[in-house]
């Protein structure tokens, strides 16, 4: 093999994901939809939503990581802490934490303690939660709106059993949006150039995520 015929490569693996989000999208919209109550979703909408959060959060911190690399900035930063130091000309800064706060939530199972009641017709009805102790950062807590347990501007839920499809498509939009911005400052992250098939059609991911 000749040393002379060899190629660059960088080990960047967001891309990969969005076939998988395409799949698990497609299950979670086939499902019967209804709101969840005060408590938690049905346990189906649950898992393919958190699921779905999770893919698109590791998508877009793998974007991150692709600009870092671009931009030669190799520190140990967070990647939030990144966008918001290097690339000051994002003006959604607060959208995109929320979006990793509710990746934390999902992660790392945050616990929150709860009381409810049972209602024939309304199902679960909260009565009373407290996060337990151990669980949430100083993000969380400044994104948290208290009364609704979402966070403030994007209304994503942050009690871990009320996420569904609507919470999974907040983000999903969220997270384009930002990756619009990425592929403007970089070259390598051309998110508007990602087609995969979806309801058995070959369809550009933006759209899809539009379209919902």
């Amino acid at each position: 093999m000749s040393l002379d015929k060899s190629h660059g490569y960088v080990s960047i693996v967001g891309f990969n994901y969005i076939q998988p989000i395409c799949t698990l999208l497609e299950k979670l919209l086939s499902l019967d939809s209804k709101d969840p109550n005060e408590v938690q979703a049905s346990q189906a909408e649950n898992g393919y939503s958190s699921a779905i959060i999770m893919l698109t959060m590791l998508l877009v911190e793998s974007a991150i990581a692709r600009v870092k690399y671009d931009l030669d900035k190799t520190s140990s930063r967070s990647p939030l802490e990144f966008v918001r130091t290097e690339l000051p000309s994002f003006t959604s800064i607060d959208k995109l934490e929320e979006l990793f706060v509710v990746r934390d939530v999902i992660a790392h199972n945050h616990v929150w303690e709860a009381k409810f009641l049972r209602d024939d017709n309304a199902g679960l009805r909260l009565i009373a939660a407290e996060l337990r102790r151990g669980y949430g950062d100083r993000k969380f807590r400044g994104v948290l709106n208290q009364e609704t347990r979402k966070t403030r501007l994007l209304g994503v839920n942050l009690f871990p059993t009320r996420i569904w499809r609507d919470d999974a498509i907040i983000v999903l939009k969220a997270a384009i949006d930002f990756l619009l911005f990425l592929q403007e400052v970089s070259g390598f992250v051309n998110i508007s150039n990602q087609y995969e098939i979806f309801n058995g059609e070959l369809q550009s991911f933006t759209d899809v995520v539009a379209k919902l």
